[in-house]
This record gives C-alpha cells, sequence and structure tokens, in this order.
C-alpha cells in the first residue's frame, strides 16, 4: 500500500509528465493550468499545491528535460557494441530530434530560462551540473579510441563548449538565437558543434 509520500511524489510526477505533454505539443502561452490539471486528471488547486505558479511548473518541466537529456545521452555513450564516432552520430540525432519535436513557443521560453531572463537561473544550475560528467566521459572515450587528437587538451575542448554555450545564453542575441533553434538550422547546429566546418 502506498505511503502519503509516495502518493505525493506520484501525483506530482502526474502532474509534471502532464505539463511536459502539454508544453512540449502546444507552447508555454497557449497551455493554461485548467488544461495540466485535466491531463494529469487533478484540480488546479491540487496543481498548485505542487507548482506555486505556471512558471515555476514549466521552469520544473525544462530541468527535468535536461536531466533526461543528459542521462540519454549517458546511456548512448555506454553502448559498448559502438564505435565513438558512432555514439556521436546517435547524441546528435537524438538531440536533433528533441529540438524537432518541442514547440517554437516553448523553445522561445526554454532559451529565456537558460538566459535567466524570468529572473531564475535554476536551468542553467541543471545544465552545469551534468555538463562535467558529461563532457569528460565523452572526452575520455574519444581519445581513447584516438578520435580527439591529442593537440587539443580538454581545457580547450571546454572553453570552447562555454563560448559557444554563452553565445546562446547572451540575452543581446537572444532574437537570433531564437530564430536558428529551430528545426531547420538544429542539425546544422549540432554538426558544426561536434565536427566544425569540415561537417565530419
Amino acid at each position: 500500500m502506498a505511503t502519503n509520500k509516495k502518493r505525493k511524489e506520484l501525483k506530482k510526477k502526474e502532474i509534471l509528465n502532464a505539463a511536459t505533454k502539454a508544453f512540449v505539443t502546444n507552447g508555454y502561452k497557449n497551455t493554461s493550468v485548467a488544461d495540466i490539471a485535466k491531463e494529469a486528471h487533478s484540480s488546479q488547486v491540487t496543481l498548485y499545491k505542487y507548482f506555486p505558479s505556471k512558471i515555476e511548473l514549466a521552469r520544473e518541466v525544462i530541468i527535468q528535460i535536461v536531466i533526461d537529456g543528459y542521462a540519454e545521452y549517458d546511456r548512448r555513450l555506454d553502448k559498448s557494441n559502438m564505435g565513438f564516432k558512432e555514439k556521436v552520430a546517435s547524441i546528435l540525432n537524438f538531440g536533433t530530434s528533441e529540438v524537432n519535436s518541442i514547440n517554437k513557443d516553448f523553445m522561445d521560453f526554454m532559451i529565456d530560462e537558460f538566459q535567466g531572463s524570468n529572473g531564475n537561473h535554476r536551468v542553467m544550475e541543471a545544465y552545469d551540473n551534468g555538463k562535467n560528467a558529461f563532457w569528460g566521459k565523452l572526452m575520455k572515450q574519444g581519445r581513447a579510441e584516438g578520435v580527439i587528437s591529442d593537440e587539443i587538451q580538454d581545457e580547450v575542448i571546454l572553453m570552447y563548449v562555454d563560448m559557444i554555450l554563452n553565445y546562446f545564453m547572451n540575452p543581446a542575441t537572444s532574437k537570433k538565437t531564437k530564430n536558428l533553434v529551430t528545426k531547420k538550422y538544429s542539425n546544422g547546429l549540432a554538426r558544426i558543434f561536434f565536427y566544425g566546418i569540415l561537417g565530419k
């Protein structure tokens, strides 16, 4: 028999799952708390017990997307039947597919959250919490297979990662960033990130 704590955890997860589906499909602006409560088979009163506002709920959705993304990347890096280049290609395909599945309005909201434009930096903190472990593991595997040049130090790679990220997180380039993170450009962005202008 489920304890009260367990029931609360399950209800919170149900609401979060319902919110993820609604925001990803319909966008942030076109999704109401009432829509999410209905999808979660819950009341708005119950929803607000777990999430104090729509923006906080959307923020939790993004944080979960970041955490789940790292977990999926890690799972793909652990595949013993794939070489490093195949793993990178698999990660690229997964990332591109994820971007393409997200409503443009919610993607814009996600970028705002990464930039801290809404007055909160928890999304960026979630990204930073998983960054070093992911890139450390990826670089270690790439070096073990001789794919990453010994002339490129880990510190340089991480600096490159941060340079790209800082551009996307800069409010001054926000409009351009939001136009780039679309189905049209997502695959190209991912490939130049990993392969440079040669594309492979």
